[in-house]
């Protein structure tokens, strides 16, 4: 006679309080983002997003205790600037550096119409009549900001460029253009025109990155 044997009826590991949390966490910045999207910031209420998340409102306020707090958090994760974001991956050998540097203005573009770029931009907008928000979304901007800047540096040294303010205005010029044309294509849903404008604000990189170089005697 054969013996099956019989597992409990949970009997899956228990997760840790932390990864309860992460878990939570998660959910409630994924629902957010999507009342950001589908409703825009005046609309989405902490009411709104426990409900989109599958939540009690007392389990979301546990974690978030405002609006404010959960809207610095998708910030933080659309700009790959919190827990779930993944590292810097390695350049491989052998790679043109001159045109990995030119080229990651390709995959910062590719993500900006998407939906956490899209409410990083509703929440950035927001900013402006929500006075808590104004108050307190400077300092993770800049610091989010600042993060991006000293990446770019560090790639640009690598390349041989020698002049630090130069690139530092340059990546801003780019993200505030960039951010423009995203707004752009919400209001005109014009993508062709809107990817071409991109296209000439890369050129105009690709020009600037050149003459950085040959300042450094490259």
């Amino acid at each position: 006679m054969t013996v099956l044997a019989t597992l409990p009826a949970d009997s899956s590991p228990r997760r840790s309080q932390a990864e309860r949390t992460a878990t939570m966490r998660a959910r409630l910045i994924d629902a957010a983002i999507d009342c950001l999207n589908r409703l825009g910031y005046s609309a989405t209420t902490l009411a709104t997003i426990a409900e989109a998340a599958g939540v009690s409102r007392g389990g979301m306020l546990h974690q978030f205790p405002t609006k404010v707090d959960l809207m610095l958090a998708v910030v933080a994760f659309a700009s790959g600037h919190d827990e779930r974001a993944e590292g810097p991956k390695p350049v491989p050998p052998g790679t043109d550096l001159r045109q990995h540097f030119i080229d990651r203005t390709d995959r910062v573009w590719a993500v900006q119409t998407h939906p956490p770029l899209i409410a990083k931009l509703e929440i950035m907008m927001a900013a402006r009549s929500d006075r808590v928000l104004a108050e307190k979304l400077p300092a993770i901007f800049e610091e989010i900001e600042s993060a991006r800047r000293e990446s770019m540096w560090a790639l640009g040294q690598e390349i041989g460029i020698k002049d630090r303010a130069t690139l530092e205005d340059m990546v801003t010029l780019h993200m505030s253009a960039m951010r423009g044309l995203a707004i752009e294509w919400q209001v005109t849903g014009d993508r062709s025109r809107v990817d071409r404008a991109y296209g000439l604000l890369k050129h105009y990189k690709t020009l600037l990155t050149d003459q950085l170089l040959t300042q450094a005697g490259l």
